[in-house]
């Protein structure tokens, strides 16, 4: 009998604890203190609440080139090329107003190829970096060595210097060209034309060999040295059939970059010329057959 009177006291000393126990979690639940939720607002009257589809609102389309070619009618194509990746775009360009605009571009850096009336007009990228993929790297991993723009200016001592490396060190074509130089504090792009017009092994009738390059240059203990070379273009023909080229190259077109940290598209305007100027290509009034010699 005593042990029957213990084991029903035992249990029910267990039976108020677990009472306890449950009535303290429901307190919890329901704490008093906690502040009151706001009650939904009904929408106006004659309008209905928008459905939740479960997908977040999408940020406004920034990865965009758009801009305006002037005279419209002196654009008869377009196209947008990063180089680097190999990739070509057709650029659909309005024929009443020049206005353009491509969306969903990669990250990366782009270059504008226009066909006009008297042959080619190309975009071409002379922002001083070391590396083409720089751009790639988010703003707040760049770095003096990795994506990061070096301060300082690129002076007229500096750029004597780089032209006394191309042109006193000796090459094989007879006619080098600096068409374009542009730098920074400590890195300096060049645009080279390279023209060899006179007797050469193999050589027929008035053949020439002719190519356009990009040189890197860097500058380490106050000196300048070559850092890369870059053929863009390379062709061997009729130096009577290259005359005829129109071919301009614009620095104005080219190094437009799309990258991670972009906040607005990507604005373009571009008076065409009515004829190509030699300081920047060929002055001709045909288009050149470019797939044909390019090598990037």
């Amino acid at each position: 009998m005593r042990r029957l009177r213990v084991g029903a006291l035992v249990g029910a000393c267990a039976a108020v604890l677990v009472i306890g126990l449950v009535q303290g979690l429901a307190a919890a639940q329901a704490n008093p203190f906690a502040p009151s939720k706001p009650k939904a607002e009904a929408p106006p009257a004659g309008e209905q609440a928008a459905p939740a589809t479960g997908k977040k609102e999408q940020p406004p389309e920034v990865r965009a080139i758009r801009g305006r070619f002037t005279p419209p009618d002196r654009v008869l194509e377009a196209h947008l090329v990063e180089r680097s990746m190999d990739l070509e775009i057709p650029v659909a360009v309005d024929k009443t107003t020049g206005a353009f605009e491509v969306k969903g571009l990669r990250l990366g850096t782009y270059d504008f190829i226009l066909r006009t009336p008297w042959g080619r007009l190309e975009g071409i990228d002379m922002d001083p970096k070391v590396s083409p993929y720089d751009i790639l790297i988010p703003a707040e991993y760049r770095t003096p060595d990795l994506g990061l723009r070096p301060e300082g200016e690129f002076t007229e001592e500096d750029r004597a210097a780089i032209r006394r490396i191309i042109h006193e060190v000796k090459r094989y074509e007879n006619k080098v060209t600096d068409m374009m130089i542009s730098g920074s504090t400590d890195v300096a792009v060049v645009l080279v034309e390279l023209m060899m017009d006179t007797d050469f092994h193999g050589r027929k009738g008035d053949e020439i060999t002719w190519r356009i390059e990009q040189w890197t240059y860097e500058k380490k203990y106050d000196a300048w040295t070559t850092f890369k070379a870059r053929c863009l273009y390379r062709f061997r023909l009729s130096k009577a059939e290259w005359e005829t080229w129109g071919w301009q190259f614009e620095p104005r077109l080219g190094g437009l970059v799309i990258s991670e940290d972009l906040k607005e598209p990507v604005k373009v305007e571009f008076a065409v010329p009515d004829k190509p100027v030699r300081e920047k290509g060929i002055p001709g009034s045909k288009y050149p057959p470019a797939e044909k010699g390019r090598t990037w």
